[in-house]
C-alpha cells in the first residue's frame, strides 16, 4: 500500500552538515527522515520558501525539458529502503511519467523523486512498509525506541535548512 505524504521540513545539522528532508503522511504525526545530499536539499528548500534561482538548478532544467516535450509527472514513489552493508540505508525512488497514453515508471534517488514533485506537484507517496521500517513520532510518543532512539533526538534538534528554528 501507498500512503500520501507531504515534504514537512528540509534540515540541517550545524555540526556536521548533513541534510535530511522529512516527510509527513497525511493525518499522522509520524515522520520520515530522508538524508539526501546538500544539492538535492538546496533543491527542494529554495522551492519549499518559493525562492526563485538566477539560473535554473538541474531539477528546473528536467521539469521544463518533460513539459516542453508533452511529459507529466504524474507521481513520485518512495518504494524502497534498501540496506547498504555499511550499517545505512539507501532509499529508493522511482518517478511515473505519462507519455501520451503510456505510463512509464523511471527508477531514481528519493531525494531527485521529491525534488522534481515539489515543482510539478505531483503527488509523493510512500510504501507502507518503508513508513513502518523507518518512520519516527514527531510528537517523541513512540514506546518503541530500539535503535532510532539516537536518531530521534538528532532529528529533534535539527534547525531548519531555512533558518527557521525546529518546531522540536
Amino acid at each position: 500500500m501507498l500512503v500520501p505524504c507531504t515534504i514537512e521540513s528540509v534540515r540541517v545539522h550545524v555540526l556536521t552538515g548533513q541534510h535530511v528532508v522529512l516527510l509527513q503522511p497525511r493525518d499522522s504525526d509520524r515522520l520520515l527522515p530522508i538524508w539526501i545530499g546538500s544539492d538535492q536539499a538546496y533543491s527542494i528548500a529554495t522551492k519549499l520558501a518559493g525562492a526563485a534561482s538566477e539560473r535554473p538548478l538541474t531539477h528546473d532544467l528536467m521539469t521544463d525539458i518533460l513539459a516542453k516535450v508533452g511529459v507529466t509527472l504524474t507521481r513520485v514513489v518512495v518504494k524502497d529502503l534498501v540496506d547498504s552493508g555499511d550499517g545505512n540505508g539507501v532509499f529508493h525512488g522511482s518517478i511515473f511519467l505519462q507519455v501520451g497514453e503510456r505510463e512509464i515508471e523511471v527508477d531514481s534517488r528519493a531525494s531527485d523523486a521529491i525534488a522534481l514533485a515539489i515543482r510539478t506537484g505531483a503527488q509523493i507517496l510512500v510504501a507502507e512498509t518503508v513508513l513502518d521500517r523507518s518512520s519516527i513520532s514527531s510528537e517523541g510518543k513512540d514506546s518503541d525506541e530500539g535503535d532510532l532512539s539516537v536518531f530521534k533526538e538528532f532529528i529533534q534538534n535539527l534547525p531548519d535548512d531555512l533558518g527557521r528554528p525546529s518546531s522540536g
